[in-house]
């Protein structure tokens, strides 16, 4: 259990030991200060939940500490009880709130007030905490879901209700020959549900998706879509998941779209699983270097005919084209190197200091060196 901070500042030892007495409690940690230069170098030094302070003191007073905590980017937060035995008149009692305070206690004490207020104060500490960390565990699922959509080789898409794009990875921009923030607000009628002629097969409201995902139940296409990109046609695989549990109203779905084009036989499909441990191995000798700089950009983590995946020690500037070579593993149609030229799609920091992984489409791949790439993946 973290205990909260709590820092006690007076000039006369006997005071302390008095409010020591009083607030001491196994879930907090009692800060004493006898003067307000000392109180200043622990509030830097530790998280404060709540601050009790004297306002005569000799030296620096009650004032001067309070309003050099409201000026440090530290401590400015931390709320301030005063505590006086000065006049109560009200242009004291204004001073301390104009120089930050949050409350005035008066001497001598009256212990029932004095621990009401200091529960009160803790309990708002121990709110503002748990939301901090509910919004740190919140930036790191949406940076853990960002991730898993980018490094997903099939396209994702998730709609609401009315069948509006609410979100889609990078796979999604490629397949559909549009920017990914460009999908977003448009509707999957227009992407999707289209037959070979790109009739409209169905409306999002009237498709079997829908009827399915309304209830809260999976769907998954059995006859074979069309997508229509810049005169292309790729026959496509869907899937659907609800985005709302049987019994709830219906609020959208996660679509997956599998590009079925160039569909594998099972037999096909088990050699590939059985070369998977061949193709790492392969993957950790595959550097690619910078045609125009001869530098090494990179070892290459995955690859498919659309695009691959880096390991780089440098933070790539996202839509910068780079000319690119590599040696092949053997020689593949008589080449033993293969140049092309790659956008970088994404970058992302690791948990190693100055590692990075990179996501890369190929522009204008050629027809030769996509059958290379090809034998490359079938033969690893």
């Amino acid at each position: 259990m973290i205990k909260q901070n709590i820092l006690i500042v007076d000039d006369h030892r006997e005071n302390l030991i008095a409010l020591e007495a009083i607030l001491e409690d196994p879930a907090r940690n009692l800060i004493m200060a006898s003067s307000g230069q000392e109180a200043l170098q622990l509030a830097l030094k530790h998280d404060l939940a709540l601050v009790l302070l004297d306002v005569q003191m000799p030296g620096m007073d009650g004032f001067e500490v309070a309003r050099l905590m409201r000026n440090n980017r530290k401590t400015k937060a931390v709320p301030i009880i005063f505590v006086t035995a000065i006049s109560k008149e009200s242009k004291y009692v204004f001073k301390g709130y104009e120089c930050g305070g949050v409350d005035y206690l008066f001497k001598p004490i009256d212990q029932q007030i004095l621990t009401a207020k200091v529960e009160m104060f803790l309990e708002m500490d121990m709110q503002r905490r748990k939301l901090q960390q509910a919004v740190v565990q919140m930036k790191r699922l949406k940076d853990e879901n960002e991730r898993l959509l980018r490094a997903m080789g099939d396209c994702v898409i998730g709609t609401d209700e009315k069948g509006l794009i609410t979100f889609c990875n990078d796979a999604a921009g490629y397949l559909f020959g549009e920017d990914r923030d460009k999908l977003i607000g448009g509707k999957i009628d227009n992407l999707l549900f289209r037959d070979e002629d790109q009739a409209l097969r169905w409306s999002f409201a009237d498709s079997p998706m829908v009827a399915s995902c309304g209830s809260g139940r999976s769907w998954r296409s059995t006859d074979p879509l069309y997508v229509h990109t810049s005169g292309d046609v790729k026959s496509v695989s869907v899937s659907a998941n609800s985005l709302n549990l049987p019994g709830e109203p219906f609020s959208g779905v996660v679509i997956v779209v599998r590009d079925v084009s160039e569909h594998q036989s099972s037999a096909e499909q088990l050699a590939r699983e059985g070369r998977r441990f061949s193709r790492k191995k392969m993957f950790r000798e595959m550097v690619l270097f910078d045609r125009g700089t001869g530098l090494n950009i990179g070892r290459l983590l995955n690859i498919s005919v659309d695009g691959f995946k880096l390991f780089t020690r440098q933070a790539l500037q996202e839509d910068t084209v780079f000319q690119l070579s590599m040696v092949l593993p053997e020689q593949i149609f008589g080449v033993n190197t293969l140049s092309f030229n790659a956008r970088n799609v994404w970058s992302e920091e690791q948990d190693g200091d100055g590692e990075y992984h990179a996501g890369f489409q190929f522009v204008d791949l050629s027809d030769t060196h996509r059958n290379i790439i090809k034998a490359l993946m079938e033969k690893y």
